[in-house]
C-alpha cells in the first residue's frame, strides 16, 4: 500500500482497485461477521496479514477460514476494558491500519461489564481505549467505522448512560455513532499537532443487509427478512466498500467517506458531508475529555 502516490478517484471505485498489500498488517475489529468479515477477506485476498480480534477463539477460528490467507486470531471483548486492556498487552506488533469496525445496535437498555450503556461502550468507549493504547504501533492509518446516524445525534453528557433519561435505542445508536465522529476528528487533530505520519479516516457502509438491521426479537424471522433484504438492499460486500477505500486510497486526514449514491444508501465510495456538531472541534475536545475520565485511557498524543 502506497497511500502517497494513489489517485482516491470514486468514480467506479471497487475492490479490484484494492493494492498489493503484501507485507502490511491490519488489524480488524468486528472482522468475525457481517461489513468487518468481508473487509477482512479483502485486504488478506491482496496478501496482508490480518489480526482478527474475536469474543472467543472457535468464533474467530472459524472467521478466519472463511476468510483464508495469513490470519491471527485473539480473544477480544469490547464489552470488558480489562479484555481491551489485555488485549492490546499482548499484541505487540506492528500494525499498519487499525480498522475500528466493531458495533451494535440493541433495543433495550443494556450495560457493559464496566456500567457504561451499551452502545457508547463498545461503538466508542471500548475502541477508543483500544486504540489509544495501540497507537504506538500504528504505522499508517486509524479507519473509524461510524454511521449516517451520527446526523440525528446528540452527546449528552449530564446523562451519556440512559440511567435517567428515558432510553430510546435510536438516540443511544446515534449518540454513539457521533460520538465516533468526535474521536476521529480530536484523534487527528492531536496527531497533526504531534507531526505523526499516522492519519485518521471515518467511513460509513450506507445501508447493508447484516445482522445488526435484525428488525424484531425473534432469529427465525430476522433470517427470513435478512434473506429477503438480500436481494434488494446492499450486501455486506457492498458496505465494506467504504471502509476499503478509507483503508487504502490518499486521503485528507479525518475524511468522511460513504456510498456517493442516493442518500448515501448505496454506491461507489466518495467522501461525504458531516453534521455541524461532528465538525466541531472543541465539542470534540470535550469528548475525549469524557472519554478519557471513563476508560482511564492515558493519550499519548
Amino acid at each position: 500500500m502506497t497511500i502517497q502516490k494513489r489517485s482516491a478517484s470514486t468514480r467506479g471505485w471497487t475492490v479490484g482497485r484494492l493494492p498489493d498489500l503484501t507485507g502490511k498488517t491490519i488489524v480488524v475489529t468486528g472482522g468475525t461477521s457481517g461489513i468487518g468479515k468481508e473487509a477482512a477477506r479483502e485486504v488478506a485476498r491482496r496478501g496482508a496479514h490480518v489480526v482478527l480480534p474475536s469474543i472467543t477463539r472457535a468464533e474467530g477460528e472459524s472467521a478466519a477460514a472463511e476468510i483464508g490467507g495469513s490470519t491471527e486470531v485473539h480473544e477480544f471483548d469490547l464489552t470488558r476494558l480489562d479484555a481491551v486492556r489485555a488485549f492490546a498487552a499482548d499484541y505487540t506488533g506492528p500494525i499498519d491500519v487499525l480498522l475500528d469496525n466493531a458495533g451494535l445496535m440493541s433495543r433495550t437498555r443494556e450495560v457493559t461489564a464496566d456500567g457504561f450503556e451499551l452502545h457508547l461502550g463498545v461503538n466508542v468507549l471500548g475502541p477508543f481505549l483500544l486504540t489509544e493504547l495501540l497507537l504506538p504501533q500504528i504505522r499508517e492509518r486509524v479507519v473509524i467505522t461510524a454511521s449516517m446516524a451520527h446526523t440525528a445525534g446528540r452527546i449528552d453528557f449530564t446523562d451519556p448512560h440512559f440511567r435517567r433519561r428515558r432510553y430510546s435505542m435510536a438516540a443511544a445508536y446515534a449518540q454513539s455513532k457521533l460520538g465516533c465522529m468526535l474521536w476521529g476528528l480530536d484523534l487527528q487533530n492531536r496527531l497533526r499537532a504531534a507531526g505523526s505520519v499516522v492519519d485518521v479516516q471515518l467511513a460509513h457502509p450506507g445501508f447493508a443487509a447484516t445482522s445488526i438491521l435484525d428488525p424484531t426479537p425473534f432469529p427465525p424471522v430476522n433470517r427470513v427478512l435478512n434473506r429477503i433484504g438480500r436481494g434488494i438492499i446492499p450486501t455486506a460486500s457492498d458496505g465494506a466498500r467504504p471502509l476499503l477505500y478509507a483503508a487504502t486510497e490518499p486521503l485528507p486526514p479525518a475524511s468522511y467517506i460513504g456510498p456517493s449514491g442516493f442518500r448515501q444508501i448505496a454506491g461507489s465510495p466518495g467522501p461525504c458531508e458531516r453534521s455541524a456538531a461532528a465538525g466541531d472541534p472543541e465539542l470534540a475536545r470535550r469528548f475525549r475529555e469524557f472519554a478519557v475520565s471513563e476508560t482511564g485511557a492515558d493519550p499519548v498524543v
